[in-house]
């Protein structure tokens, strides 16, 4: 378990490579999830790392923009599901994460702003394709099933040709 003085540590070591190879992290590309366990050292770690607090902040700077429904599901489609993309390429997420994305995703959907509020379909509606009556929107974790077994499958071919 990572506590405050291996953050540090981490951060310094990224410092220093960045230094030596004549770069420097975006901390506003970096993100950090932690579990549950860890937020009572959760701001800490933020400010040590000064990461960008969590994924709903793009969600949350779209309040205020005007957008028909279309537009919304198309910003969904292109940039959140982008991003959800590439974390669930690289790692399995935890269900509570997927849930709570999701749970975002609805509600801006609907509202058109991240205020609370009712759904007018399922969820699991929406996430059919337009030509099955849904909106063509991926369902995250059936996403990051598909594209874990992705890398299940890369290693199991390998290890048929290593030998």
């Amino acid at each position: 378990m990572a506590d405050v003085s291996w953050v540090a540590l981490f951060n310094r070591g990224l410092q220093l490579f960045a230094s030596l190879l004549g770069l420097q992290a975006n901390p506003q590309k970096n993100q950090l999830i932690l579990s549950k366990a860890a937020h009572p050292i959760r701001d800490t770690l933020l400010i040590l790392l000064a990461f960008r607090r969590d994924i709903f902040t793009r969600i949350q700077g779209w309040d205020g923009i005007r957008l028909s429904f279309a537009g919304r599901v198309q910003l969904i489609k292109s940039i959140l599901m982008a991003l959800e993309m590439y974390w669930a390429m690289a790692f399995i997420l935890p269900k509570g994460i997927i849930k709570e994305i999701e749970k975002r995703l609805r509600t801006f959907l609907w509202k058109g702003s991240s205020s609370s509020g009712y759904p007018k379909v399922a969820w699991e509606q929406v996430c059919k394709p337009s030509m099955e009556g849904g909106q063509g929107i991926r369902d995250i974790q059936a996403l990051n099933r598909a594209l874990m077994s992705r890398h299940l499958w890369a290693v199991i071919k390998r290890e048929r040709y290593s030998i």
